[in-house]
């Protein structure tokens, strides 16, 4: 197990124990795991973190994430449409925030399975970059992401690489371990005008108050911390980058929070077939609607981050 001794965004040593909860979207073991909370910035973060090494446990072929066909069945094709939605606004979000020209460097960090760059590339005819710890993303559909430049490793492995216009992390934070160095890295690969977009679950949100320890945003143990607008701020600001603006909504939608919140409370089996379970999605989807339509107003579930380099950084 790995103790943190301070808070990752505003680095105190002043903080205590928050909640337990179990393993999620993973099999129903015994176990919990510790969140404190920094009584000083209110950042949330899992204390002890389980060992990067042995992370892969929780990453298996049994999770919902990797297995679309085999766990959606019949409906799959309408969950991949989901994605592709997701992809559209995650460009549109870039065009109207960073306004990227056909010149322009572009540098997902955490790509995963790239179809948010290829989304961009038949967009934009743009730079890109996808960074990834992993290739298994892509590495079966390589002919799918031509003429984007996919690489493993970490940040400082992108060695003496040119400036960036745009650097975006989608749902890549809040898995970071060192986000404070990371971010601070990404400074070298920055030039005054380029704009860093974080898309993160958001701790000070509708869903999260709603379901408690059974907020899939805790996502245990996968996620390391759970920010909210001040402290996330905090945080940029310590690593060298201004926020911009922040928005109260993110690109996926909110109800995939309460869903699979819903889902931890009944303690389902994420290994399952989920088919059965897509009518009801839908039909709470539906009903739930009026509510997420606030989500420009208040916090769903989460918040999406534009930041600039600190002036002399």
């Amino acid at each position: 197990m790995n103790y943190l001794t301070e808070c990752l965004a505003c680095n105190s040593t002043n903080f205590a124990a928050f909640e337990q909860t179990i393993a999620m979207m993973h099999q129903n073991l015994p176990a919990k795991y510790n969140f404190d909370k920094c009584n000083n910035c209110g950042l949330v973060f899992l204390n002890p973190r389980v060992d990067e090494i042995v992370l892969g446990e929780f990453y298996t072929s049994a999770y919902l994430p990797y297995r679309v066909e085999e766990a959606w069945g019949k409906y799959a094709s309408f969950v991949k449409k989901d994605q592709l939605q997701i992809d559209k606004a995650r460009v549109q979000r870039i065009i109207k925030h960073c306004k990227p020209s056909n010149q322009s460097r572009i540098l997902d960090i955490g790509c995963g399975k790239p179809t948010f760059l290829a989304a961009l590339r038949d967009s934009i005819n743009a730079n890109l970059i996808g960074l990834d710890f992993s290739e298994e993303g892509w590495k079966n559909d390589r002919e799918l992401y031509h003429n984007i430049d996919l690489r493993t490793g970490e940040i400082a492995d992108l060695g003496n690489e040119k400036p960036m216009d745009v650097i975006t992390m989608w749902h890549y934070l809040e898995h970071d371990y060192q986000p404070q160095q990371h971010l601070n890295q990404l400074l070298q690969y920055a030039h005054a005008q380029t704009r860093l977009v974080i898309e993160v679950p958001n701790f000070d949100s509708y869903t999260r108050k709603k379901f408690g320890k059974h907020w899939s945003g805790y996502h245990t143990p996968r996620h390391t911390a759970l920010y909210s607008p001040n402290n996330i701020a905090l945080m940029l600001k310590n690593s060298g980058w201004e926020v911009e603006e922040i928005l109260t909504y993110g690109t996926l939608h909110p109800y995939t929070l309460h869903w699979m919140s819903r889902m931890e409370q009944k303690g389902i089996n994420w290994s399952a077939s989920m088919e059965p379970k897509f009518i009801g999605y839908v039909i709470g989807m539906i009903l739930n609607a009026p509510i997420y339509l606030l989500q420009k107003y208040f916090s769903m579930g989460f918040m999406t981050i534009i930041a600039k380099p600190i002036k002399g950084n």
